[in-house]
């Protein structure tokens, strides 16, 4: 998601399908769970899936070629459960080896983060968003719901990193700043930032710190070859010296800004074992488990993200990133399908002789709902669960009046407020990430190559 000006926001959905739902050409499926590519002499020739919906099979056929944007975590597993992969791993689960890829679930890499954070006698978001999430007498604060929850980012290079590349300016440490508390306990993914029920008790601001690449990977594992068991993610401690310095690099940077008096009046840290060195948590968006390179051996696609050694096969998504950053990785996974678009076309266009004038279609006028909108419908002090039912009925029923809610919804619905904002997090400086080329591995090189070819 990224925001605007006027606080409107706009997500992939919106900028990307909703525009092409009414092409003659694209059949959407929902409730379908990609179960096995169809292979045959090493060219890939559809998909088979299951309608969750009543657990039948099915099957689509490719007329071209099959593109895999399942991530970092589904795009290995539809790939192992079509027989490619590591070669012991597929016969270990009696699955036959189509093609033997050792990359396949290996190299996962993303960044690594520890929350910091400051009790304020400034009111933060946990004091705006009014009942039931904030306190009975708060008065709701409409203008913080256009809050994209981390509000500023400072990028950093290291002395471990300055000392191992002195030629290099490229940052490898970030600090986000967040107007709310953000418990360790609740890292990455639990919908509560806060880590405590509602209504929100903790007035703080919390600064993450955060690590780019590390030495610590992951994988992407698979003890079954039944579509019914989920994949294993495991993110490795981080244990090598390089990395441990960083962390107590990025966490002295944290606490000097975070107890200055120029930020956010601070009164006391909460002492929550926050930066130590077991209190590092993966982001949830990860890279590298289906990787670009050169060689089979130890990457999974080649420059034009066609999987090696398979026909008619490509991955387009964030598995395919070689290497690690410290943000979120929505700009990068965008960039790299806006440039995998290209690569697609052209090829069919330059082997097929089709202009592909008939797969464009023009962008309807894009619908906006802006803080000064739902003002006007619901309000100078509207609780933001009430902005939330009102936006799901406007989905639905187009603009209408609603009642106040009640306080028994959960905490989800501010999820989806709030997450609706973290999604596109720090994208300020992503892209700069995407034009940083390295010559140090095959990897990087093809990643590079990729984005500027």
């Amino acid at each position: 998601t990224t925001q605007h000006a006027d606080g409107s926001k706009v997500h992939a959905f919106d900028a990307y399908l909703a525009p092409a739902l009414e092409r003659h050409n694209l059949v959407v499926k929902t409730g379908a769970r990609a179960d096995r590519l169809l292979i045959k002499d090493n060219i890939c020739h559809g998909v088979a899936y299951r309608r969750l919906a009543d657990s039948t099979d099915h099957v689509v056929h490719a007329k071209k070629e099959v593109i895999v944007s399942s991530g970092y975590v589904y795009s290995p597993r539809l790939l192992f459960l079509s027989g490619i992969g590591a070669k012991e791993d597929l016969e270990a689960v009696g699955l036959k080896v189509v093609k033997d890829l050792p990359a396949v679930g290996r190299n996962l890499t993303a960044a690594r983060f520890s929350p910091l954070a400051w009790r304020t006698e400034e009111p933060t978001l946990s004091q705006m968003m009014g009942a039931p999430i904030s306190s009975t007498g708060e008065k709701a604060n409409p203008a913080a719901y256009a809050s994209t929850v981390l509000e500023a980012t400072a990028r950093s290079r290291s002395s471990v990193a300055a000392k191992k590349d002195p030629t290099s300016s490229k940052p490898d440490l970030v600090l986000t700043f967040l107007p709310l508390f953000y418990a360790p306990k609740s890292a990455p993914l639990q919908y509560s930032l806060q880590g405590e029920p509602w209504p929100l008790k903790t007035n703080a601001f919390t600064i993450c710190a955060t690590l780019g690449e590390t030495k610590a990977q992951g994988s992407v594992t698979f003890t079954s070859g039944a579509p019914d068991v989920s994949p294993v993610v495991t993110h490795d401690a981080m244990t090598h010296p390089e990395d441990l310095a960083r962390a107590r690099e990025a966490v002295e940077l944290a606490k000097r800004i975070g107890g200055s008096s120029a930020l956010g009046n601070a009164t006391a840290p909460i002492e929550n074992g926050a930066g130590g060195q077991d209190m590092w948590s993966a982001v949830y968006d990860g890279r590298g488990t289906c990787r670009m390179g050169k060689h089979h051996h130890d990457s999974v696609v080649d420059y034009h993200l066609r999987v090696h050694g398979i026909t008619n096969l490509r991955i387009v998504d964030g598995s395919v990133i070689p290497v690690g950053s410290p943000y979120l990785a929505v700009p990068e996974v965008l960039a790299l399908a806006e440039r995998a678009s290209e690569l697609i076309l052209n090829h069919h266009i330059r082997t097929s002789g089709d202009s592909g004038v008939d797969m464009v279609a023009d962008a309807p006028a894009p619908r906006t709902v802006t803080i000064e909108h739902l003002t006007k419908k619901l309000g100078e002090s509207f609780p933001l669960l009430q902005g939330v039912a009102y936006l799901a009925e406007k989905q639905a029923e187009g603009l209408s009046e609603v009642e106040p809610v009640d306080a028994s919804l959960s905490s989800f619905a501010s999820a989806c407020a709030l997450f609706a904002a973290i999604s596109f997090v720090a994208g300020s400086g992503a892209l700069a990430a995407i034009f940083h080329r390295k010559s140090t591995s095959s990897h990087d090189d093809s990643y590079a190559v990729l984005i500027q070819a």
